[in-house]
């Protein structure tokens, strides 16, 4: 799991994470950051303001940032050398058409042929190191 001891100085191609994204998400909707919007797009946002990528133990790398004027809302992907995303957590206020939660929410979204227990592992640790989550939740996506 990412530490103090953690190198941010990985490298990872951001137009190759976005393109995966698109790719592992398709066209999965949900009410995470506004109502009915596409997950991928929804994660994309909430990198917009980028933190220092970290090299994780296993050759990973962790991408994070936040959202543009709502930094509360924060995303992280667990991402291959290449810019392959293997899973993504999302922080935020599951805001639906007409109200949106008052804590943070940790969304973890996986693939069914991605889901391992350390990559949503690697993401709650995330979480707890940058914002103060009540609920986290697990989403596979096809």
């Amino acid at each position: 799991m990412a530490n103090a001891d953690s190198k941010s100085d990985a490298h990872v191609s951001l137009p190759a994470v976005f393109a995966s994204l698109r790719h592992q998400f398709g066209s999965a909707r949900g009410d995470y950051l506004y109502p009915r919007g596409i997950v991928g797009e929804q994660i994309g946002a909430a990198l917009g303001i980028p933190a220092p990528t970290l090299q994780l133990p296993d050759g990973n790398a962790l991408v994070s940032g936040c959202r543009p004027h709502s930094c509360d809302e924060k995303a992280a992907i667990i991402v291959a050398p290449d810019g392959t995303v293997f899973a993504a957590g999302l922080i935020n206020f599951h805001c639906g058409a007409r109200v949106c939660d008052a804590k943070p929410r940790l969304t973890i979204f996986v693939t069914r042929a991605r889901a391992q227990p350390v990559l949503s592992q690697e993401l709650q640790d995330w979480a707890a190191r940058a914002a103060n989550v009540g609920v986290t939740e697990t989403r596979l996506v096809p």
